[in-house]
């Protein structure tokens, strides 16, 4: 057994030596595993792991708020990995159950998603590919990092409702590192519903809309959105779609596929 700091926890989690048996219950922690060549060993996901393709086959046993307890229980896994925020409940509930649970942060910046894979590597016990993976996806920041910031950006999710992110997120973060603003970085909230009236007034220069799954259809219903909230003006900016949980994913690959693709559109 070897005891690994919990920042969430505040406290050290004792994980076996090896990890054989591994569940994810977060979706970047399940993608970081895999890269970092040890996705042999994950036995089952929430039901948002599908990066990469070989997670999708995986048994699904979760979401945000539950899990299929009696698999736990049959198939006893060394560490589950959670995420905090809708999981912390769930958090609570596996370590009183006496589960091996290591909680993940979300990531307020690019910089905790960096993190956030020294920390995967430190709980399953793969030092050395963890620190080549960090490196690389540094190198990959640093090669789309642009000196200036001139691009104003609205971003909006669909969850249910328009949400936008602000200033500690890893979105925001990353509009900044590729050469845009976030209008709404200069809010506390990471993710809110914006008032139309705000959105009118920082008049931004493009817009990026993430539906929760890409279709025409999902086209023309965030423009009949915008219009019954007074901001049709937007569809007269350069208004960019992404192909659904691209910006909101908080793995390896949100460094590796959408920071370069939010460098391209605003150098477009």
């Amino acid at each position: 057994m070897v005891k690994v700091y919990s920042e969430v926890l505040d406290d050290y989690v004792e994980v076996p030596r090896p990890v054989r048996k591994v569940v994810s219950l977060d979706p970047a922690s399940t993608e970081t595993i895999f890269m970092l060549g040890h996705g042999d060993k994950v036995i089952a996901t929430d039901a948002f792991s599908y990066r990469p393709e070989e997670a999708r086959r995986l048994p699904k046993i979760g979401s945000y708020t539950h899990v299929k307890e009696e698999f736990l229980e049959e198939n006893k896994p060394d560490v589950i990995f959670t995420t905090m925020g809708a999981q912390k409940e769930l958090t609570k509930v596996l370590i009183k159950k006496g589960y091996t649970v290591y909680p993940m942060p979300v990531a307020t910046s690019v910089g905790k998603i960096l993190d956030n894979v020294i920390v995967v590597g430190e709980v399953i016990g793969e030092y050395e590919k963890a620190r080549e993976l960090y490196q690389s996806l540094l190198l990959k920041v640093l090669k789309n990092l642009s000196t200036s910031a001139n691009v104003k950006v609205y971003v909006e999710f669909d969850l249910g409702g328009p949400i936008t992110p602000g200033f500690p997120t890893h979105v925001s973060d990353a509009i900044r590192i590729a050469g845009g603003r976030n209008v709404f970085d200069d809010r506390h909230e990471a993710y809110f519903e914006p008032d139309p009236k705000e959105v009118l007034r920082k008049n931004p220069d493009v817009v990026v809309y993430e539906p929760k799954r890409l279709t025409e259809y999902e086209k023309e219903r965030f423009a009949k959105s915008l219009r019954s909230r007074g901001l049709d003006f937007l569809l007269n900016k350069r208004v960019f779609f992404t192909k659904g949980d691209f910006l909101a994913h908080q793995g390896p690959s949100f460094i590796l596929e959408a920071i370069p693709w939010l460098r391209s559109i605003f150098s477009s």
